[in-house]
């Protein structure tokens, strides 16, 4: 099974500088929780059928989306355990590791993979409780090395992937139900991921927010801040959108720059 085709993740094998900790509280998990809940609904409506059945991301099933959020949260928890202890270990020791947990869990029985996922999300809430500033201040290590990005991110990091996945398992639940905050938030990092696409300019209707991308100048892409999102991350192929010069513009992979807390 091929890894997550659009990964929520910085895309340098450099390790980034630590970041101060930031006058907002990293480890406000107030949205996150909204959003966690929501999928735990989700996926404990599912059948079994409905679980086995193709989800939105190619080669994948609902099960193996559930089983990454539910992988990704207890190596995010693992990460920010070793921060407190000062014994730094990495989210996972490889890719081919990582895809072959992934398969595993999502061939378990439902009842599992719905238990392993809950347990998830209460090991990523537990781990944060206790970080305190100099905490904040380090990074985390996707894999043994690199690539890292800073601690300060990790909560809206987790929050991504949650409301993405949650929208790419292809049930109830899609982007047009993200909520307003994590759509900006969203569209705020994003922009900056791709800014090698550039330049061209955003414009969230609903949000009444406009972002640049890659600079000043180029064509506008206006329709809802959920649309741009969906878009912006590799999913569809802009629907909802329309663009100031025709076409939309060209995007590369969505690729997680190594950067510092989402402003």
């Amino acid at each position: 099974m091929s890894s997550d085709p659009v990964p929520n993740e910085p895309g340098s094998n450099e390790p980034v500088r630590s970041e101060p900790a930031p006058e907002w509280d990293p480890g406000d998990l107030t949205g996150l929780e909204v959003s966690a809940q929501a999928l735990i609904r989700t996926v404990d409506a599912l059948t079994a059928e409905e679980l086995a059945a193709p989800s939105l991301l190619p080669g994948w099933t609902r099960a193996h989306v559930v089983a990454h959020v539910a992988l990704n949260g207890f190596a995010l928890a693992g990460v920010l355990d070793g921060l407190v202890h000062d014994q730094p270990v990495a989210m996972y020791e490889s890719d081919e590791q990582r895809d072959a947990q992934i398969g595993e869990l999502a061939e378990a029985e439902p009842s599992d993979l719905r238990e392993r996922h809950l347990a998830a999300t209460t090991a990523f809430a537990d781990a944060v409780e206790p970080l305190r500033d100099e905490h904040w201040s380090g990074h985390i290590d996707r894999l043994p090395g690199g690539p890292a990005w800073p601690a300060v991110t990790v909560v809206p990091t987790r929050r991504r992937e949650v409301e993405i996945h949650h929208a790419d398992l292809g049930a109830s639940y899609t982007r047009a139900d993200w909520p307003r905050d994590f759509v900006a938030e969203l569209l705020d990092t994003v922009v900056v991921d791709h800014a090698a696409s550039g330049p061209f300019q955003l414009r969230a209707t609903d949000l009444g927010r406009d972002w640049s991308v890659g600079g000043d100048g180029g064509p506008t892409v206006m329709g809802a801040g959920a649309d741009l999102g969906w878009w912006l991350t590799g999913r569809g192929a802009g629907e909802g959108l329309s663009c100031s010069a025709g076409e939309l513009p060209s995007l590369g992979p969505w690729r997680r720059a190594a950067a510092g807390p989402p402003a």
